[in-house]
């Protein structure tokens, strides 16, 4: 009888660690009026009259794997818009802590599953402890400067 408990609690316990997700993502809030859009976690704004930008932006730390954390962020356009021909940012930047580098891919916390069309921006932090960052970030804005002479501000609202 004592087995089959333990049984069943291991059971269990494998499929709770399964449906767990590998980090958390704490999001910063746009500043500004954003058009309506119908997906959570992206903010719609409108670039030019031929596409509109989707971003999330936020703080990133992942506990499985590579264990990373960090800043960043996501901007996707229509698909329509060419990307190569059509330079959108100038620079991302953290008040805080300083320049995003674009990249070509972002840690699996972050959820970007769709690069087409999308620009993805990254600032690894060395080891930091979530609790300790996620008080510091309460104080940071992330500013996106666009090449249409738009600045746009992102800041990490008190929980």
């Amino acid at each position: 009888m004592k087995s089959k408990i333990k049984i069943s609690i291991l059971i269990l316990t494998c499929f709770t660690l399964i449906g767990c997700p590998p980090g958390h993502f704490h999001e910063y809030n746009y500043i500004g009026t954003e058009l309506p859009y119908d997906r959570l976690a992206y903010t719609r704004i409108e670039f030019n009259e031929q596409t509109d930008l989707y971003i999330k932006t936020g703080y990133y730390y992942e506990f499985i794997d590579e264990k990373e954390n960090g800043l960043a962020t996501i901007i996707k356009v229509n698909p329509e818009f060419n990307l190569k021909k059509d330079n959108v940012v100038k620079e991302v930047k953290s008040t805080l802590f300083g320049k995003l580098n674009r990249m070509e891919k972002l840690p699996y916390t972050t959820r970007v599953y769709d690069t087409i069309n999308t620009l993805m921006y990254n600032l690894t932090f060395e080891k930091r402890n979530e609790g300790k960052t996620l008080k510091k970030i309460k104080k940071d804005t992330i500013s996106i400067e666009l090449t249409n002479g738009k600045k746009l501000l992102f800041v990490r609202e008190n929980e």
